[in-house]
């Protein structure tokens, strides 16, 4: 029992040891531990934005959604300032989109009709993102039973089962090319300095953060 004691006694000290370290980091504002952080730019949405062009196809054609400054959601063959999208997530799983060009929110009213606002409206705003093979996504409308697309209706159906899966692919064009068109950042009364709840555009330098992402 004798021989034990010694071991007993360090097995103790060192027990207080780290009871004092663990009390001295607490009191210092330190922690043993990040936290792991989560790269799913869809749970992280505090602040996030992504700088995206929304790319689909089918058997005939490829195209990439656009909204203009008119507020028309249309296709186009081509890449193009009008289709650069900024896209947040405002909860886990729901977006937010909205063209970098027109200051637009890409909306979706009670027909299914696709139209880009200069105000933000949650009912018909707001995106659910659902992944699929291939790099590729859908996106419902949080409100309203209908998908994203860029087919024309068909039977009822907006989808037509065509044009309704999107591949978000990193945006190429150079930001400056914003300003080459037109001057419809400049600040005006409704504007997206007026109606940015989400900052998804910063007004001092025009241009918000793109998110790294694997896609």
């Amino acid at each position: 029992m004798l021989r034990r004691q010694p071991i007993i006694f360090t097995q103790r000290s060192a027990g207080v040891r780290l009871c004092l370290l663990v009390l001295a980091l607490c009191s210092s504002g330190r922690v043993l531990a990040s936290p792991i952080r989560d790269t799913n730019p869809l749970l992280g949405y505090s602040d996030q934005v992504r700088l995206r062009h929304l790319y689909t196809d089918n058997e005939h054609t490829n195209q990439h959604l656009q909204i203009t400054s008119e507020g028309e959601v249309s296709g186009t063959t081509d890449k193009n300032v009008y289709s650069i999208l900024e896209i947040k997530a405002v909860k886990p799983g729901i977006l937010v989109i909205r063209g970098m060009k027109s200051t637009r929110y890409l909306c979706m009213d009670s027909r299914h009709h696709l139209y880009g606002s200069t105000i933000y409206k949650e009912d018909e705003c707001n995106f659910r993102e659902v992944p699929v093979a291939d790099g590729y996504n859908f996106y419902f409308s949080e409100k309203y039973p209908a998908q994203l697309t860029l087919s024309p209706p068909r039977g009822g159906h907006p989808s037509g089962g065509k044009m309704a899966r999107f591949m978000p692919l990193e945006n190429t064009i150079p930001l400056e090319d914003l300003h080459a068109v037109d001057h419809s950042y400049e600040h005006q009364p409704g504007s997206y300095l007026d109606e940015d709840p989400f900052r998804m555009i910063d007004p001092s330098i025009i241009f918000s953060p793109s998110l790294d992402s694997k896609r």
